[in-house]
C-alpha cells in the first residue's frame, strides 16, 4: 500500500530516475502540508460548536439543538472556558466552584491548566479587538478556541516533524500520521496534543544519545498527563536486557526534577487544587467507550469506582510484567517504539478512562512501532467512526440517540483493532513475522540511542522463514 500510495504522487521509479533532487516537495515539506491539511479538518469538524449569538446580554455561544452531539462537534476546551472562569483571566489552581456539594478545582495537571491559562490571556486580549467591530456574533469562547488551536496544530506539526526523523530510511511512514484520521476528528476535543509531543521530543533526544534531555521532555510532558511516564517502562526493559542502567538513570532522574519544578510551585500554593486531578481520577466511574462500560450496557453489573481501580491497575499491572517478561525473552532486542506502543495501549485497554482522543497517544508510537498501512488506517478510520456515533449515542434515547448496541459494536471494533495491534508486534519481537524497521536499519533500533546493542543475528534475507507482514 505504501509503494502504491508514493507512485501516485509522482509514478514508479524509472532508469533513469534522479532520486532526492527535488529541491521544493522534499518529503519533510509534504509532511508538514499534510498535517496541516488535516488539522484543517480537524478545526472544521469543530467549527459547529464556535457560533455565536447575539442578544441582550451579549453574543453568547449557541449550542441550541444539542448540535454538540447532533453535529459531534463537542470538545472539552470551548465548555471548560466557563467553567475555569478564563473569560476573566483567572489563574485556574486559584479557582473553585460548589458541584453537587462538592468543592471543585481544575481537573488537569499543571502544565496543561498553565496552558490553558496562557491561551484565555492571549484570547481575551484579541477579543478586545474583535469586540471593538459592532454587530459581531463571535463569542469570546471563539476567540480562545482558536488561540488554542493554532497552538496545538504547531505542536502537532513539529511533532510529525520529529516523527519524519525517528523513522529514518522509513520516512514515508510519517504520512501515516501526518494524514491520520484521528487528527481529522481529535485534535482539538482536548489537550492530549501537548503530552504526545513532549513524547516524540523524548524519543528524539535519546535517538541523538541526550538520555538527560530526553528525561526533562518524560517529566514535561507528565506534568501535562500522566502517561508520558510510561515510555520509563520501555527505556528500562533495554536497560535491563542490557545490564546498561546509567542512561535509564539519568533519564529517570531528570524526569523527576523537571516534574517536581513545575509542580512543587502550584502543589504549595494550592494544594487541594493540584490533588484534584489525582481525586477525580480516583473518584470517576468507567468512561463510554471502556470495555467496562460496555460489560455494563450488556447488563452485566457495574463496578464501583474503588473496585474499578483495583481491576484496572492490577490488569495494567499484568500487562507490564508480560511486557517485561516478552521483552528479556525475546530473541532479538525489542525495538523502543515495539515496547511503547505496549505498555501505552496496555493502559488505555486496561484502564476505565479510555476518553476517545486519548487515542492521539498511540499514533506516533504505533507508526514508529507496526508501519503496516492498511492496518493501521483501518485502526484510524474505526477511531474516527467511533466519535459522531458516542456523541449520538449520549443524546440519549429519548432524544433518539443511538442504541447502546451500535456504540458496543464501535467500541470492540477499535479495542478489536489496538489488540491485532498488539499481538503482531509480540509475534515480531519473537521473531515468528519480519520486521520491517530492522531490516532496512542494518539490523539496529534507529530509536536506541546509548541503549543500542549489537545488530540483530538475523539478516533481512533470512526472515523468508518467517511469516511475511502484508497486513
Amino acid at each position: 500500500m505504501a509503494r502504491g500510495f508514493i507512485e501516485f504522487l509522482g509514478g514508479p521509479l524509472g532508469r533513469h530516475a534522479a532520486v532526492g533532487t527535488q529541491r521544493w516537495w522534499t518529503p519533510l515539506r509534504v509532511f508538514v502540508l499534510t498535517s496541516l491539511v488535516f488539522l484543517a479538518f480537524g478545526f472544521l469538524s469543530k467549527t459547529n460548536c464556535l457560533m455565536g449569538k447575539r442578544g441582550d446580554a451579549g453574543v453568547t455561544l449557541d449550542w441550541s439543538g444539542n448540535r454538540q452531539y447532533v453535529s459531534a462537534c463537542y470538545n472539552d476546551i470551548v465548555p471548560l472556558f466557563g467553567v475555569y472562569d478564563y473569560a476573566h483571566g483567572t489563574f485556574p489552581y486559584a479557582h473553585s466552584w460548589l458541584e453537587g456539594g462538592t468543592t471543585r478545582y481544575m481537573e488537569y495537571p499543571v502544565l496543561t491548566g498553565l496552558f490553558q491559562w496562557v491561551c484565555a490571556l492571549v484570547g481575551n486580549a484579541v477579543y478586545r479587538v474583535v469586540d471593538a467591530f459592532p454587530g459581531h456574533a463571535i463569542p469570546q469562547v471563539t476567540v480562545y478556541f482558536m488561540v488554542t488551536a493554532l497552538v496545538l496544530a504547531a505542536c502537532w506539526t513539529i511533532a510529525v516533524k520529529m516523527v519524519a526523523e525517528l523513522a529514518g530510511n522509513r520516512v514515508w511512514d510519517t504520512v501515516l500520521m501526518a494524514a491520520s484520521p484521528v487528527v481529522a476528528v481529535h485534535a482539538f476535543s482536548n489537550w492530549d496534543i501537548l503530552p504526545v509531543l513532549c513524547v516524540v521530543a523524548a524519543l528524539v533526544a535519546v535517538k541523538r544519545s541526550r538520555p538527560g534531555v530526553a528525561g526533562v521532555w518524560i517529566g514535561l510532558g507528565t506534568a501535562f498527563k500522566l502517561w508520558p511516564l510510561f515510555i520509563l517502562g520501555a527505556y528500562l526493559v533495554l536497560a535491563l536486557r542490557g545490564r546498561n542502567f546509567v542512561p535509564w538513570v539519568k533519564m529517570t532522574l531528570m524526569a523527576a526534577m523537571s516534574w517536581l519544578v513545575v509542580n512543587l510551585p502550584v502543589l504549595a500554593l494550592y494544594p487541594q487544587a493540584w490533588n484534584e486531578f489525582f481525586r477525580l481520577n480516583r473518584e470517576r466511574g468507567a468512561e463510554w467507550t471502556t470495555v467496562y462500560a460496555v460489560l455494563t450496557r450488556m447488563g452485566v453489573p457495574s463496578l464501583t469506582p474503588g473496585q474499578l481501580n483495583f481491576v484496572s491497575f492490577a490488569l495494567f499491572g499484568l500487562f507490564c510484567l508480560a511486557v517485561l517478561w516478552i521483552g528479556l525473552r525475546a530473541p532479538h532486542t525489542p525495538r523502543v517504539a515495539q515496547l511503547g506502543f505496549l505498555i501505552v495501549a496496555g493502559f488505555l485497554l486496561c484502564n476505565k478512562v479510555w476518553s476517545p482522543q486519548y487515542s492521539l497517544w498511540l499514533v506516533p508510537l504505533a507508526v514508529l512501532a507496526l508501519p503496516q498501512w492498511r492496518l493501521l488506517l483501518s485502526w484510524m478510520l474505526s477511531e474516527a467512526i467511533l466519535w459522531p456515533i458516542l456523541t449520538w449515542h449520549m443524546m440519549g434515547e429519548d432524544k433518539l440517540g443511538a442504541p447502546a448496541e451500535l456504540l458496543n459494536a464501535a467500541v470492540l471494533v477499535r479495542d478489536g483493532f489496538v489488540v491485532v495491534m498488539c499481538v503482531l508486534i509480540i509475534r515480531t519481537m519473537l521473531g515468528l513475522r519480519a520486521d520491517k524497521v530492522t531490516d532496512v536499519h542494518e539490523g539496529r533500533d534507529p530509536l536506541a540511542g546509548p541503549f543500542r546493542l549489537s545488530p540483530r543475528l538475523t539478516t533481512s534475507t533470512a526472515t523468508t522463514t518467517r511469516e511475511e507482514t502484508h497486513v
